[in-house]
């Protein structure tokens, strides 16, 4: 409760001069100013084939171009809400957090990511995005005044909404994709305080623990042949962020589809630690080098360092679609128990 009691007291000290106005918690301190809000979503796909797993060069690059002001606008924020629960002085913490919820309420205040999409590509980035959000949102929410509450937490469930109605069409493939749509559902409900967005991510999380075969395959990753581990890995990111908040609220989704979750993490553990697994499972030579993805390894470990074996490669310890630093929102969700 040490974390908590900080950040009350340090909420306390933290001067707002209006909604969107810098935050200063003393005369020397202000933020940077926040980028233009991006509301509309211009993306292409970057893939060459229809399975997804060629990536065009050129395609890339113009969508890494156009994602760009989105990544860092993240990728700033989730730096703040690190820096603030990584740091033990009351006065820094506020003054990190008052940051991160200023620039979140700025771009919340102009329906960011709620304009025109113009293809599926857009879709997926939303809802990818909505995750990094709201699982940024809950590491400061405690340091919002309510006045940026009333204005960042309806926004949150607007793009909840936006996000979620893509899906509403039964003929969308219910991969990968799916999970990470369950991650922002789930973020946002803890973020709001919604029982409907946390049924309806549970219900993600029902439907990614049935699609876990006994083996721990994940048939719709198997698909993406030369890519097959990448992609089980890049499921277990959310899937692992996602039990971990039930864990927050008392609920075991580890233990759904008979330990379905431990099954997948076994799988690409040991796919990780020899890829020729997943060249068997997928009858494709894996691309080489192995990308294991980032953050789910260490939240994971957190919880069952008793189940990661030897020899696992180097992963980074976050990603803005998981709101930073995972270790900072693992001991935030230990504060919420």
């Amino acid at each position: 409760m040490e974390l908590l009691g900080r950040a009350q007291h340090g909420l306390s000290r933290v001067g707002l001069t209006g909604l969107l106005a810098v935050a200063a918690v003393t005369a020397a301190h202000a933020c940077e100013q926040p980028p233009a809000a991006v509301k509309n979503l211009d993306l292409s796909r970057y893939y060459s084939d229809r399975d997804g797993t060629i990536i065009d060069p050129e395609s890339l690059e113009r969508h890494r171009n156009a994602v760009g002001p989105l990544a860092a606008f993240l990728r700033h924020v989730t730096a703040d809400a690190d820096k603030s629960l990584r740091r033990t002085a009351p006065k820094a913490q506020a003054e990190a957090a008052a940051c991160a919820v200023e620039w979140l309420a700025a771009w919340a205040s102009e329906d960011a990511w709620l304009g025109n999409v113009t293809s599926k590509q857009a879709e997926y980035q939303r809802k990818w995005d909505l995750a990094g959000v709201a699982l940024t949102y809950l590491k400061v929410r405690s340091f919002a005044k309510a006045e940026q509450r009333a204005v960042i937490e309806p926004w949150l469930e607007r793009f909840a909404d936006r996000a979620r109605s893509f899906f509403d069409d039964p003929s969308r493939k219910r991969n990968n994709h799916w999970y990470w749509l369950g991650l922002g559902l789930a973020a946002t409900a803890l973020a709001t305080d919604s029982p409907r967005r946390w049924a309806e991510a549970r219900s993600i999380m029902t439907d990614a623990s049935a699609d876990i075969r006994a083996d721990g395959a994940l048939p719709a990753e198997l698909d993406r042949k030369s890519r097959a581990l990448q992609y089980h890995a890049f499921s277990l990111m959310p899937l692992i962020a996602m039990a971990e908040l039930a864990y927050s609220k008392g609920e075991d989704w580890y233990a759904l589809g008979d330990g379905a979750l431990h099954r997948l993490a076994a799988l690409c553990m040991r796919g990780l630690a020899d890829p020729d697994v997943f060249d068997r499972l997928a009858m494709t030579r894996q691309d080489r080098p192995i990308r294991p993805g980032a953050g789910w390894l260490q939240l994971y470990a957190s919880r069952f360092k008793d189940r990661i074996p030897a020899g696992m490669p180097d992963m980074a310890p976050g990603h803005r679609w998981l709101g930073g630093d995972v270790l900072v929102l693992a001991d935030v969700l230990k504060l919420k128990k």
